[in-house]
């Protein structure tokens, strides 16, 4: 499973692009600016796109990818997210004041279908297994799970201290776990109002991981990248945490 990091930033900025991963070239884990990095063809080849919750900076491509592709696409695009998610896209995005309704145009085969989910549920994805997991963040968000049976990657989603997800990993025991850590030490309070990780707030989280998976850190706030990567180094020694990177490819 080759595993595309378009997107992985905190927010924007000259060279930074917010949340998007492209999985085996057709399947998107949110939809946020690193969409824009992809060529035409790469955008007809999208099948199916996960989302984890409606905040701009995690879905802001999707519609400016549906108006690029609209005369080329042939086969609608599936997109998952939970109902609020469902139901946040149609009533403040596909509305016809913010951007078109591209769930009904073309009127003879609509450009997308928007499908609710909700957290445990499973789905059979391009011979992929995906498992919603539990998120913790003002608005509601998942994380995912993704396995082609040979290799699995987790991705936290926007979240802060989430004991519900621990369990599920220990279970399913992924590969690489990607985590959001936005934040540094030093503004705990914000970073627990937000709904984001800390290094310490890591630290304390792991500590719930039997499985030894490989962490990698997401959605780092610009300008503290390398602050945040050196708190969670000091903190945690003994664990390999890598930051990942735009245009990471990572091969499970």
């Amino acid at each position: 499973m080759k595993l595309e990091i378009l997107g992985c930033s905190g927010g924007i900025g000259h060279g930074l692009k917010t949340t998007t991963f492209l999985v085996d070239d057709s399947l998107l884990v949110d939809a946020g600016t690193g969409v824009e990095l992809l060529k035409m063809d790469q955008m007809l080849a999208i099948k199916d796109v996960v989302i984890t919750h409606a905040h701009l900076d995690h879905i802001i491509g999707l519609p400016l990818m549906l108006a690029t592709i609209y005369d080329q696409h042939k086969t609608p695009i599936n997109i998952y997210a939970l109902p609020d998610v469902v139901e946040a896209l149609k009533t403040h995005i596909f509305n016809w004041t913010i951007w078109p309704d591209y769930t009904c145009l073309p009127e003879n085969k609509p450009i997308i279908n928007l499908h609710s989910v909700n957290v445990g549920d499973q789905l059979s994805l391009q011979g992929k297994t995906i498992e919603v997991m539990p998120a913790e963040h003002p608005s509601p968000t998942v994380g995912y799970l993704v396995s082609d049976g040979a290799a699995s990657f987790a991705f936290s989603g926007d979240t802060g201290i989430n004991d519900a997800l621990w369990p599920i990993l220990n279970t399913r025991k992924p590969d690489l776990l990607i985590i959001d850590v936005s934040f540094t030490d030093e503004v705990d309070e914000l970073a627990r109002l937000s709904g984001h990780l800390t290094p310490s707030h890591l630290a304390s989280q792991l500590e719930l991981l039997s499985h030894p998976a490989r962490v990698m850190i997401t959605h780092l706030k610009p300008g503290f990248e390398d602050t945040i990567m050196q708190q969670c180094r000091q903190i945690l020694p003994s664990w390999q945490i890598d930051r990942l990177h735009h245009g990471d490819i990572i091969n499970l």
